[in-house]
């Protein structure tokens, strides 16, 4: 169990940052996303055994935080405005990630989460309908629509 206990931890460090990034795009607050990341953790720690391939733990993983994002966002019932931090260089990089991510945060769901995983995530359509529950069509006409409401609000 040593053996699967480090591979756990190493797969979580290398996805840590985008579990909270997706987590963060559905609950727009800090803490809450910081919980959700470590109660999905500790979810998939407990559930590791019932992962058959290890190869699909980065969808796995995301999912689990998807969906304690989502619970957490029930329970509470209310939406926190974005505290964004982003560390880049140069003035305009910074001005046009800033442009885009307030376009992103004005994505009512499900188009902000499928955004963020396609575009932040790197995750295929196949893993993001895995993900969020929705067939790949939905997966693939959210991105569409989310993509254009994008460009409408930066007047692209």
């Amino acid at each position: 169990m040593l053996d699967k206990k480090k591979w756990f931890c190493k797969k979580i460090r290398e996805l840590e940052d985008g579990l909270f990034r997706v987590s963060y795009s559905i609950l727009k607050n800090t803490e809450d996303s910081q919980d959700a990341v470590q109660e999905a953790i500790c979810k998939a720690y407990t559930n590791l055994n019932n992962l058959r391939d290890e190869n699909k733990f980065k969808a796995w993983i995301y999912a689990i935080v998807h969906n304690t994002s989502l619970e957490i966002l029930k329970k509470k019932k209310y939406h926190v405005e974005l505290e964004e931090e982003i560390l880049t260089t140069e003035k305009s990089d910074i001005e046009d990630n800033l442009s885009l991510w307030h376009c992103i945060e004005k994505l009512n769901e499900p188009y902000r989460t499928v955004i963020v995983l396609y575009y932040y995530e790197d995750l295929s359509i196949k893993e993001i309908s895995s993900i969020t529950g929705a067939n790949i069509d939905a997966v693939k006409k959210q991105l569409s629509r989310g993509r254009e409401k994008i460009k409408e609000d930066m007047n692209i």
